[in-house]
């Protein structure tokens, strides 16, 4: 099998990245009423899930400069989640309110 290069590493990145979107995306839809929570917390989870997979198959020959910066990115983006989902277990009032601010420097 070949080493992964740099630019493969950012591409797994920004797949990480869109699924967790995808998971923020049906998080709204838990705050407009729309949508089932705990189908919402598996989806979210999932995201999670595939994230740090694919995180962990980065190897330090494709950590360069621009790869951990976007690797730095995606953690705190996943931060962000993991945190909106354990308010929503918690059932923590206002958990969904902000959402958007969690997520607003993050490149669309």
């Amino acid at each position: 099998m070949a080493e992964m290069s740099s630019g493969a590493a950012l591409r797994q990145l920004q797949q990480a990245q869109a699924g967790m979107r995808k998971a923020r995306q049906a998080l709204r839809l838990v705050r407009s009423g729309e949508g089932d929570p705990q189908a919402i917390l598996k989806v979210g989870w999932e995201s999670l899930v595939r994230a740090h997979r694919l995180l962990s198959e980065i190897p330090l020959s494709a950590a360069t400069d621009p790869v951990l910066t976007k690797q730095l990115s995606v953690q705190r983006y996943a931060t962000a989640l993991l945190v909106r989902l354990r308010r929503l277990v918690r059932n923590e009032p206002g958990a969904l309110e902000g959402l958007e601010e969690d997520f607003e420097d993050e490149e669309p």
